[in-house]
């Protein structure tokens, strides 16, 4: 079912909506099943830009991109090869994650995004810059880049499901009938001093 990373990334792209429009979203979400859009970027962002690092830009700008470290995530059978990724605080960093199912695959990690300054996300199709990003939904065999400068050490969990029915509520995504979080499709992103 692609029908929500379409709709939400529509309804999330726009400014904050209003408690009115909330409760239509949530009273129009069961009857949606059959909702595509040809220009879909699937990645998922939040409503504002509370929680995030407040200079990205600077951040972005400071950073060598030349030097950036190239770390690739696969994930096939409901697994993220590898599981545990460390990274340096500071430097500039690519994530390549591919999905390498025949199912398509959602990746989130709202707090270690929110302690990233995003420079781009790359899909297929486009570049989408200025993101305050929580997840990505790949395609079966879609492969996206986040390219990020770490700006907060600590360990930070990321998740996975498979595209399952879900929700975001409060730029925190639930998809609690997935397979991936029935099976643990989990990893974590060490951020290293």
């Amino acid at each position: 079912m692609t029908w929500f990373p379409t709709f939400f990334q529509i309804i999330r792209r726009r400014s904050r909506p209003s408690l009115v429009a909330r409760v239509l979203l949530l009273a129009l979400v069961p009857g949606l099943g059959a909702c595509t859009s040809p220009h879909q970027t699937d990645i998922f962002t939040a409503l504002d830009a509370t929680g995030f690092v407040p200079n990205q830009a600077e951040v972005v700008a400071a950073a060598d991109w030349k030097e950036a470290f190239i770390i690739e995530i696969q994930i096939r059978q409901n697994e993220f090869q590898p599981a545990i990724i460390r990274i340096l605080q500071g430097e500039p960093h690519i994530l390549i994650v591919e999905n390498r199912d025949q199912v398509p695959h959602i990746l989130t990690s709202t707090e270690f995004f929110k302690t990233t300054a995003i420079r781009k996300v790359l899909t297929e199709t486009e570049e989408i810059s200025g993101a305050n990003l929580i997840g990505l939904h790949l395609k079966p065999g879609e492969i996206k880049e986040i390219h990020f400068v770490p700006v907060l050490d600590g360990w930070y969990d990321f998740e996975g499901s498979d595209g399952g029915p879900a929700v975001y509520l409060t730029d925190r995504y639930f998809a609690p009938w997935s397979r991936g979080a029935r099976l643990g499709m989990v990893g974590a992103f060490i951020v290293e001093p």
